[in-house]
């Protein structure tokens, strides 16, 4: 009799393992010796980077977090090694996932309490299948390459820093708090990245031949990501979620005005930030993503579909409209007018070159070379990250430059790695979209409705500006992937009604995702 209360005081006074403690003496006492010996910039500075070291490895979602707001500057800072900023924050998302694992471990070992609450979670079967299927295929073509092997690696490795984000994500994101810092995430760094390519085309701040027109002052938004269609299609990864959650934030209930207030203006203004620096980009491929998104949005919104569709209808027709009676800017109903000749095929050999369609027959030069490395090698491609390497072989007449892509990913990714690359790339993307419209039926709660209706309008986005360009360089593909988490993490929220005040609605309305 005497035995059973002093067991279960033993169990909940059990001390955290070894390496806990150890690790929090150890930052306590390197934090009062920086406190004491720094000066202030330097004290500031190295705050911030044990912050971005420590973070990760205490919780691997602010791992997920670092990698995703890392993608802007990714190029800015050389780390030892020659890591860029975002390959160092997927190792430490990875190391802190790995020591998740070990911890959940050691914890249930110990008999601690609330394991299940921080035991990572299995990401989905189907999706992780399908993940491993693409980078199989991937792989499979690099080492069958004629060209770069090391190259083939390198764009391998890219798409594998993808999926480990989407791993990590997809395992740890599974409370509210995470769900809405991933959101912020995904829409701060893009939001400030819009604010310098703003800034650049106000300004005339960029290479001549981003001017959007000869005797111009202005030239087309690149930010940081260096290229005017790579920066809109950044954009095109962020302004869905940000549009979907500002207009929510109108409706959202159990907060005070003035922090609604002033949440809302928050959200405008970055979806505002968003769209003007996509229509600054002067990129036909994203204004048709964006149009497509748009549109993917009222897709998932059932009744209301119709009339957010025909506005969305509208506003291209009205733009097409005021183009040909010369209502709108010379150079933007020049842009406009020409997504028509885009999207025509025709033998980029066999045509005069003038300086009108100069850029539309170089890019239909660049898909019909995209096409012949199909046609050569059909089952496992020229290799990733080979097409550049591969080209001057398949150039079409004298267009013997690239320009890096086959300006569609669909071909370009077939041209890399084959039709076995291009089925595992469709594959992915279509299980990704089911989820996403399952996430979105599958609660009624306002601002998880409005991240999953987001993430569908990023999805289709992306998807739509893949038709004219490669969206998946410069590492943008983890910013593509945490967006894939957001929705997932959604899809299967708990149902408790903790879980459901916070996100904006009372438990009777949210239901639970299957």
């Amino acid at each position: 009799m005497s035995g059973g209360p002093t067991t279960d005081a033993r169990q909940h006074s059990i001390s955290p393992p070894w390496p806990v403690v150890a690790g929090q003496w150890s930052t306590a006492v390197l934090a009062a010796l920086a406190i004491a010996l720094l000066p202030l910039p330097q004290l500031l500075a190295a705050v911030g980077l044990t912050l971005a070291v420590t973070l990760p490895l205490l919780n691997p979602v602010f791992g997920v977090y670092l990698a995703v707001l890392s993608v802007p500057v990714q190029d800015l800072v050389t780390l030892p090694g020659g890591l860029s900023c975002t390959q160092a924050a997927v190792l430490l998302a990875l190391a802190g996932w790995g020591l998740h694992l070990v911890r959940a471990r050691t914890w249930q070992t110990w008999g601690a309490a609330g394991t299940a609450h921080t035991a990572p979670r299995v990401p989905p079967a189907r999706l992780l299948a399908l993940w491993l299927a693409l980078l199989w295929a991937l792989l499979l073509s690099a080492s069958l390459t004629p060209y770069s092997r090391a190259e083939g690696l390198k764009e391998t490795a890219r798409w594998g820093g993808a999926f480990l984000i989407w791993l990590i994500g997809a395992s740890t994101v599974r409370r509210p708090w995470q769900i809405y810092g991933l959101a912020a995430c995904l829409i701060a760094a893009p939001t400030a990245e819009a604010i310098v390519g703003l800034v650049q085309f106000a300004t005339g701040d960029g290479p001549p031949t981003f001017r959007i027109a000869p005797d111009s002052s202005f030239v087309r938004a690149y930010g940081t990501i260096g290229q005017p269609n790579s920066f809109a299609g950044y954009m095109n990864m962020a302004w869905p979620v940000a549009a979907a959650l500002a207009i929510a934030s109108v409706r959202l209930r159990g907060v005070g005005p003035a922090a609604q207030l002033a949440l809302s203006a928050a959200l405008w203004c970055a979806a505002a930030l968003l769209l003007a620096a996509l229509i600054a980009s002067f990129s036909r491929g994203a204004w048709l993503g964006a149009a497509l998104g748009a549109l993917g949005m009222a897709a998932v919104l059932g009744r209301r579909a119709a009339l957010a569709a025909g506005l969305t209808l509208g506003a291209g027709v009205l733009a097409l409209a005021l183009g040909g009676a010369g209502l709108l800017p010379e150079s933007v109903a020049t842009r406009i007018a020409s997504i028509s000749r885009s999207v025509g095929l025709f033998d980029a050999e066999g045509v005069t070159v003038t300086p009108e369609n100069f850029a539309v027959v170089e890019r239909m030069a660049h898909i019909q070379a995209g096409w012949r490395m199909l046609q050569e090698r059909p089952v496992v491609g020229v290799g990733p990250g080979n097409y550049s390497i591969a080209y001057p072989e398949f150039a079409v007449g004298t267009w013997y430059i690239s320009r890096g892509h086959a300006h569609n990913y669909y071909l370009h990714i077939a041209a890399e790695a084959g039709l076995a690359g291009l089925a595992a790339y469709l594959a992915l993307i279509a299980a990704i979209a089911a989820r996403a419209v399952i996430a979105v039926r599958a609660t009624s709660a306002t601002v998880a409705r409005s991240v999953t209706v987001g993430c569908c309008g990023m999805i289709v986005a992306v998807a739509g500006h893949n038709l004219f360009e490669n969206l998946h360089v410069l590492n943008m593909g983890i910013q593509l992937a945490a967006g894939w988490v957001l929705a997932e993490a959604v899809v299967r929220l708990p149902a408790t009604g903790g879980t459901a005040a916070q996100l904006g609605a009372s438990p009777a309305n949210v239901h639970q995702g299957k």
